[in-house]
């Protein structure tokens, strides 16, 4: 027989199907899944029907699923990233697979369209080593895109060298990057930016 063990969690209770992890509900969901209202942080149901394990399964997805939606609302998103978020939010990994396959398919999520939104969000800010080394760390292969990034510079028309010139311009533009003092933040300062110490010493000669 089904028995789920939940456990409140901030506001909401984690259920655990024969202690495998199926997401979390809240306390209004209980009546509309003929379900006991707990009093309890934790307790047990026993005898679940399939039914209602499958009710639970499905408001979860939905509530992981509405999630995602949000989140590339407002901007390009990466499957890592989504995958991220939604584990911050305590949706088990089964729920948010289903989620990135269903976004997959409606091609929602798109790694070469996370990457060129990315670079143009950043190019002003970052060297273009920092930005690939950003976007890596979000789970996409930058080997893949180069041509992608290339564009993205040819299209902005920029260069690294424009990129330091435009930091130094809006941090360091009054100061004497002479100054031992002023010379020591404006390395720590681009390297922070992505920079190595050969193109900094560029602007420091």
């Amino acid at each position: 027989m089904n028995s789920i063990r939940f456990v409140l969690y901030n506001k909401t209770y984690l259920a655990y199907l024969n202690e495998e992890f199926i997401g979390g509900i809240y306390k209004s969901d209980f009546k509309n899944l003929g379900l006991s209202v707990p009093e309890e942080r934790e307790f047990y149901i026993e005898d679940v029907s399939d039914e209602t394990i499958t009710m639970i399964r499905d408001k979860v997805y939905d509530r992981a699923y509405n999630k995602a939606i949000g989140y590339i609302s407002t901007t390009e998103c990466s499957a890592d990233t989504i995958r991220t978020k939604l584990r911050m939010k305590r949706f088990p990994d089964q729920i948010i697979d289903q989620v990135i396959d269903v976004m997959n398919e409606y091609g929602y999520l798109s790694d070469s369209r996370f990457v060129e939104s990315y670079v143009r969000s950043y190019i002003r800010k970052k060297s273009r080593r920092l930005i690939e080394k950003e976007i890596s760390d979000r789970g996409i292969d930058c080997s893949k895109y180069q041509e992608i990034i290339d564009n993205v510079y040819q299209d902005e028309g920029i260069s690294e060298e424009d990129v330091i010139e435009g930091l130094i311009n809006k941090k360091f533009r009054d100061q004497d990057l002479k100054d031992i003092k002023v010379k020591k933040r404006f390395m720590s300062y681009m390297m922070r930016h992505g920079f190595g110490y050969d193109k900094i010493n560029n602007y420091l000669t």
